[in-house]
């Protein structure tokens, strides 16, 4: 089956795959308060256009495709400066050095390099709790992970029935797919659990 990944399910099968699971092939979403909170402060990235910062040009909300990925990507921001064209992703946190986040910037940066023909050695995260950049540099270590992952999601698309979740609770508990998923795997788990007999 030749599926088209898109960069935020990349995200999210980093951050769970059973997450990814249920958005990217179930095609079911909640918003919960964090969430709702990036999409209002995407609101403006989100809208096409083009712009001069400085001695930056400025590209909003770019849709890119890779072929040789099967990878579909939309970028926040592409810049253009000092000779450099390069990715940059916003995000709604303040706290640098997610791999999901590194991942989803990464494969941008390689359907940019398809598109324009020219390397694209680094891009920024942009972290709206701190107003502060991160760079993130594109080497061939964390564009294998990428591919990979790409990979993996794709795989997917073959399960009957949702991968193993993470095992972390603080993040389960900001998920917003928690009332969908949690609900789900203790349904599997009854009758197995050795206290039930004892209500």
């Amino acid at each position: 089956m030749d599926v088209l990944v898109e960069a935020h399910a990349i995200n999210a099968y980093a951050y769970c795959p059973r997450r990814c699971y249920y958005e990217y092939v179930e095609g079911v979403f909640y918003h919960n308060a964090y969430t709702i909170h990036g999409k209002l402060l995407h609101e403006r990235v989100d809208r096409f256009g083009r712009e001069l910062r400085g001695e930056r040009q400025i590209h909003r909300s770019l849709h890119l495709r890779s072929e040789r990925l099967g990878l579909s990507v939309r970028c926040d921001v592409i810049e253009e400066a000092d000779g450099m064209i390069y990715p940059v992703e916003y995000k709604r946190g303040s706290q640098a050095g997610w791999e999901n986040n590194h991942l989803q910037l990464c494969a941008q940066g390689m359907a940019l390099e398809e598109r324009i023909g020219r390397a694209v050695p680094f891009g920024y995260l942009f972290y709206y709790g701190s107003f502060r950049r991160e760079k993130v540099m594109l080497d061939e270590e964390l564009r294998e992970r990428t591919r990979q992952t790409i990979e993996a999601i794709r795989s997917l698309y073959e399960l009957e029935r949702p991968p193993a979740g993470i095992d972390e609770g603080h993040r389960c508990q900001k998920c917003s797919m928690v009332d969908y998923c949690l609900p789900q795997e203790r349904g599997r788990l009854k009758g197995r659990v050795a206290w039930e007999r004892f209500i």
